[in-house]
């Protein structure tokens, strides 16, 4: 007989070597470090927040839903949000016993918010439907804008700039023959990006970034005055975020000061994304905080992220707006662009605290980076 609990000290070797069944790019090895920097490495984790729970049959795991702990500020006030992941049944208990698991999930007290990470599937839509979650498409935009690094590799900027790894539905034609006219017109015309600022303009310097202080959360306050739900950016939630080693890709922070006063102006955050046959990849922005969304910190910031790129073989820059701002910078500057959509579920709790927060029409303001996977 299936029965559900949660995951205890005791699973954590179990569930490294049940997880690849449904992660076959994964390992065993791979698990166990990644289940330290979701809880015990995690700046919101409590021995009181449950880990995840096991769908359990005599003492073997049939499936799991995992919990993980994060810092939001709701209407001001510091606020724990339990983000769904790594959510996998065995084949022959899918159904019934993988609702069971997300029923779970949701009938903890302790949370004000639930989140889910998901792609375009009906599936899972109407579920979150059901359960009354809230859909959220990021980039706001809905575009992403792409630079190319190296013009040499011309079958690995195809894959991904163009099919993106994947043949395009008969709906997407205009979109996919927009893509071809914006490729070629990148070959021929692609500008080169300069950062560092002018003669007579503030000038600007951009490094790697090995650790986020107070400067970098107070860099966020601006914008976290506009959203009434909004994930915490306190220097241990961005450093957890920014600086966890367990995770596929290399993430790397790229900061900007003011060369006159080495005051922070802004910083990109990225990941290094390889291929599986190593022909290149690309680096994908992931988070970004530019104090005025200034044009000059944008430039300096792309400028040495291409030229990161170039360091680590990358092909291609791939970024996305936050503002109107950086929209028209980005517009500007990158030939290449394309419609693109990641899709993020909320759901509020049902508490009573929470009802009445909801019903004020929260302006929730989702972050596109999201807890490991």
């Amino acid at each position: 007989m299936m029965k559900v609990r949660e995951v205890e000290d005791k699973d954590l070797i179990p569930l490294a070597e049940f997880l690849p069944k449904g992660f076959p790019y994964t390992t065993k090895e791979f698990w166990l470090p990644l289940f330290e920097l979701w809880w015990s490495s995690n700046p919101a984790y409590s021995d009181q927040f449950p880990r995840g729970w096991i769908l359990e049959k005599d003492t073997s795991i049939h499936g799991f839903i995992g919990n993980i702990p994060v810092k939001f500020l709701i209407h001001g006030q510091m606020r724990i949000a339990a983000a769904c992941n790594s959510w996998h049944v065995d084949p022959s208990a899918q159904g019934i016993p993988s609702i069971i698991l997300f029923n779970e999930y949701l009938k903890q007290k302790d949370v004000s918010l639930f989140l889910f990470k998901g792609e375009d599937d009906k599936h899972i839509m109407n579920i979150l439907s059901k359960y009354k979650f809230e859909e959220h498409i990021l980039p706001k935009s809905q575009k992403q804008y792409v630079y190319i690094i190296d013009k040499k590799k011309v079958k690995r900027i195809i894959k991904t700039f163009l099919v993106n790894n994947k043949m395009p539905k008969l709906s997407q034609l205009w979109e996919y023959s927009k893509r071809v006219g914006f490729l070629l017109f990148a070959y021929l015309y692609q500008k080169p990006v300069i950062g560092g600022g002018g003669p007579h303009e503030e000038i600007y310097i951009s490094s790697l970034c090995t650790l986020c202080d107070d400067a970098f959360s107070k860099l966020w306050d601006p914008y976290l005055n506009t959203c009434d739900t909004t994930i915490s950016r306190d220097p241990k939630t961005l450093n957890w975020l920014y600086f966890s080693s367990a995770r596929i890709y290399k993430r790397v922070v790229i900061q900007c000061h003011r060369s006159r006063d080495k005051t922070l102006a802004g910083y990109m955050v990225f990941d290094l994304i390889w291929t599986k046959t190593f022909d290149g990849g690309r680096m994908q922005l992931m988070d970004m905080c530019i104090e005025n969304n200034d044009h000059q910190v944008l430039a300096s910031l792309t400028s040495f992220a291409i030229e990161l790129g170039k360091q680590n073989n990358a092909p291609l820059l791939i970024v996305w707006a936050n503002s109107p701002e950086t929209e028209t910078y980005f517009r500007s500057t990158f030939t290449m662009r394309r419609t693109f959509q990641h899709y993020r579920y909320v759901r509020f709790s049902d508490t009573l605290d929470m009802k009445s927060r909801k019903d004020k029409h929260s302006n929730v303001c989702l972050p596109m980076i999201y807890p490991p996977q």
